[in-house]
Formats: structure tokens, sequence, C-alpha cells
């Protein structure tokens, strides 16, 4: 049975991007993370599924992220999804990207891709390779299990993705498909 870690971008005290419905990236992937859960749940995923935060506890990035991997190591996951979007006020930026550190996360970015092309109605900007010094890497380039950085939309078209809209449905069904298969196929 695979554990995977669903990890929620950004902390309580620091909630990143704002979207143009009014949301941040950390209040927005909390609850789509609980959505996730539900919906492979539902559909009787055989794996184990756990959300994890980041702290807010005194130290910097670094030190955050070595906490976070420790519980998320601790647990067993055998790989992790941390869940962003894009932050850009502009319409005309639009897309979704799938961050990678591993050669075995490559693999699991671009099932991550693949079903986000399938599902979603917006530019594919492609996986992309990240060091431990990259924005980004800090996380992916850490810890046990496999780790992928998802970003599925821009904050300039948050409010195609909320709930109760299209657009939240299939980004839903995306994440679904592309945590099942990865616990098939990786």
């Amino acid at each position: 049975m695979k554990k995977i870690a669903l990890v929620v971008g950004h902390r309580k005290n620091a909630q990143g991007a704002w979207g143009n419905a009014g949301v941040s990236e950390f209040k927005y992937n909390s609850h789509l993370a609980e959505a996730i859960k539900d919906k492979l749940d539902q559909v009787g995923f055989g794996g184990e599924v756990k959300i994890f935060f980041r702290d807010d506890l005194p130290g910097g990035y670094g030190e955050k992220m070595k906490r976070l991997h420790k519980r998320i190591d601790e647990w067993g996951a055998d790989y992790s999804v941390s869940m962003h979007f894009n932050a850009a006020g502009r319409q005309d930026v639009n897309g979704h990207e799938v961050l990678y550190c591993s050669k075995t996360g490559r693999k699991v970015a671009e099932i991550f891709d693949e079903a986000l092309d399938h599902s979603l109605k917006n530019k594919d900007r492609k996986i992309k390779k990240k060091t431990r010094k990259d924005r980004g890497g800090g996380f992916l380039c850490r810890g046990k299990s496999v780790c992928v950085l998802v970003e599925p939309f821009f904050a300039a078209h948050q409010k195609e993705y909320m709930p109760g809209t299209p657009g939240y449905d299939a980004l839903l069904h995306a994440y679904a498909n592309a945590i099942i298969r990865t616990a098939k196929e990786v």
C-alpha cells in the first residue's frame, strides 16, 4: 500500500499568493487537499493519504523544510505532492507546471503533468527540474520520499478553479487520477 503525503504550500502565518477570488494559496490548498483525500476515499484508492502543513515555529525556510520532511519521513511517505498555485496578477499569464528534483520525481511529475493536460483547459508550461538552490528546491530535494511541486494555475485565474466550478472539478479529478496512476506505476 502506497503512502502519499499531500503537502499544503506555505503556512498559516505566511499564506503565499492571493488569487483573484481573494483566497490565499494556503487556504485554497488546505480545502483542496481535504477534497482530494475525500475523493480518493470515495473511489476506493488502496493507498493511504495524509495531509501535512509547514509549521510556524521559529527558524528560516531550510529549518522549516527539515522539520516538515522529518514528519513526512517518520510517517513513511512513498511520495509527497506540494500543492501551490503560481503568483501572477495578469490575465494573459496562464498555465500549469510541475516541478521535480530526482529521476523518480521526473516520472511522477510527468504523470501529474499529463493529468493536468487532460483535465485543465490552460497552457502546459511543462515539467521543470529544480536543484536544492532553486526556488522550491528546499522541498523537492530533501527527505526520503519522492517529491513534486504542482502549480495548476495562476492567481489571476483562481475564480475559474473555485469550488462549484467546472475548473475545480477538473482539478480535483486531475489530482486524484495522477495520485492513483503514480501509486500503480512508480
